[in-house]
């Protein structure tokens, strides 16, 4: 048996144990297992997506929000979407490429857009988004930095932070109860901000580290941890435990927020496809967020082949936990960490008949509180993880046999399942075009044909969508020596 070995499309090798593609699939520690295609659950926005985010109630669940460009959201109990944009100055102007971005600090979520006013509004009792008090600065960027409510990227001048009084959300006068502002002169424009114990604020080419100092007149402490290297795609910038994932400009790091030191992921393995695979220009739609139920983290983006350059067609899957990865195939406007609300029994009739529902009833989507992976789609709706499995679609590494000519006539798949097809191309060297022969289903014997001969060849194999199977662990393959040409 020759098993599936990790996606390395950077590894390039011959007789390698590494696969060239893996779509919709999720990497394991040996082999793959399917990726359940996103399921609808919600009614549509009322325009394309600009950000979203869940927050944390006192019993556990969540409370959801979705900005557009114009209006401010709260996901209803029947997955409807509640607009509670502002009461008093009219639709928001969030502008092009802009996002809305969300933080929380007591029952205050707080909501900005760079081009609005800051807004809050309550998590407790609800109702209307309104202007966070004590005129903070408009910006691109919120979070909580130990009892500070942190805005970095402000409008009019980028590479300012400035933040709140402590534990005063409100209080935003320099100068009094801690607030100040702070400019970080070099390293570009703030392209991002992580709140917590300590900030980290994000530039294109630097990284520097706030401490809060208490009792000094400095209030604060800026000390560079990175050097000639910053986040390049603000929205790819993950926050896991006491960990930070980011796009940078030449790939993706993986940095401990105790120390402040990165280091490259993919490297060897999938860095460099990337990078290549990623369109130019379309940095701004590199998209993040973490899939719990899957031990993931998800990059959202726009491939060279997709006709748009603001919708992402594709995402890359990093499971951080083995440093491995996959790609899956889907249009995504917005991602984000999201907390199920729950459902009883009375209110699932809200989603139709045991025969409708959305999605199985021994899904985490029904428990309030549970952990998933929210994905705003083309159609303006939310949707889990919760469908059928996607088509999944493995090519394998060269293989050649001794320097000899091979004649191959069949694979054996080892999936559970008989809903694969398997495509062969064969070729006489390295610089020949890869030509796959038409695809073949399984036999009755576990074995699909092939008849290809030549000194290299590779599989192209798909697992038909909607297919019921758990692992792709490898695959066996009926050889013969094939005359010389």
């Amino acid at each position: 048996m020759i098993p599936y070995g990790h996606w390395h499309p950077d590894a390039q090798t011959i007789n390698g144990s590494m696969m060239l593609e893996a779509v919709n699939v999720l990497p394991t520690v040996q082999g793959f297992r399917p990726l359940k295609a996103p399921v609808a659950v919600s009614s549509a926005l009322a325009g394309e997506c600009r950000g979203a985010a869940t927050v944390v109630k006192d019993d556990g669940s969540g409370k959801s929000y979705a900005g557009t460009q114009t209006g401010l959201y709260e996901l209803a109990s029947d997955l409807s979407w509640t607009e509670i944009t502002r009461s008093s100055g009219g639709d928001y102007l969030t502008g092009a490429g802009e996002r809305w971005r969300f933080a929380t600090f007591g029952d205050n979520v707080i909501a900005t857009n760079y081009a609005d006013d800051v807004q809050k509004a309550s998590i407790a009792s609800g109702g209307n988004f309104q202007a966070l008090g004590g005129s903070p600065p408009r910006a691109r960027y919120v979070d909580v930095m130990r009892d500070f409510v942190v805005l970095a990227g402000i409008n009019g001048n980028e590479n300012r932070l400035q933040w709140s009084a402590l534990n005063n959300v409100e209080g935003w006068t320099a100068g009094t109860a801690s607030s100040d502002w702070q400019d970080i002169p070099t390293g570009g424009p703030i392209q991002g901000y992580i709140g917590g114990e300590v900030g980290y604020v994000m530039q294109r080419s630097r990284v520097t580290r706030q401490i809060y100092l208490p009792g000094s007149e400095a209030i604060m402490q800026f000390d560079e941890v990175e050097g000639g290297r910053g986040l390049v795609a603000p929205n790819s910038l993950i926050r896991l435990g006491q960990e930070a994932f980011y796009l940078s400009s030449n790939g993706f790091y993986r940095m401990d927020l105790g120390s402040g030191s990165a280091r490259p992921i993919g490297i060897g393995k999938w860095q460099r496809w990337f990078l290549d695979d990623l369109k130019a220009g379309t940095g701004l739609f590199v998209l993040g967020a973490v899939s719990p139920q899957n031990s993931a983290l998800l990059w959202a983006y726009v491939s060279k082949s997709s006709p748009s350059t603001t919708i992402p067609d594709k995402v890359l899957i990093y499971d951080w936990s083995i440093d491995e990865a996959a790609i899956a195939e889907f249009s995504v406007q917005a991602l984000a960490s999201w907390l199920t609300a729950g459902v009883t029994l009375d209110g699932m009739n809200t989603y139709g008949t045991l025969d409708t529902l959305p999605v199985s009833l021994d899904s985490s989507f029904w428990k309030g509180g549970a952990p998933l992976v929210g994905i705003i789609n083309s159609d303006n709706k939310l949707a889990h993880f919760e469908g059928t499995n996607l088509e999944a679609r493995f090519v394998t590494a060269d293989g050649q046999r001794d320097g000899r000519r091979t004649l191959i006539e069949g694979i054996r798949p080892h999936v559970d399942t008989r809903s694969v097809t398997v495509e062969v191309a064969a070729r006489e060297g390295d610089g020949d075009t890869v030509s796959f022969n038409a695809s073949e289903s399984m036999e009755d014997t576990g074995i699909v044909p092939a008849w290809a001969s030549g000194n290299l060849a590779r599989a192209r194999i798909k697992i038909a969508a909607g297919a019921s199977w758990t692992y792709a662990k490898g695959m066996s393959t009926e050889i013969s020596d094939a005359g010389s040409r």
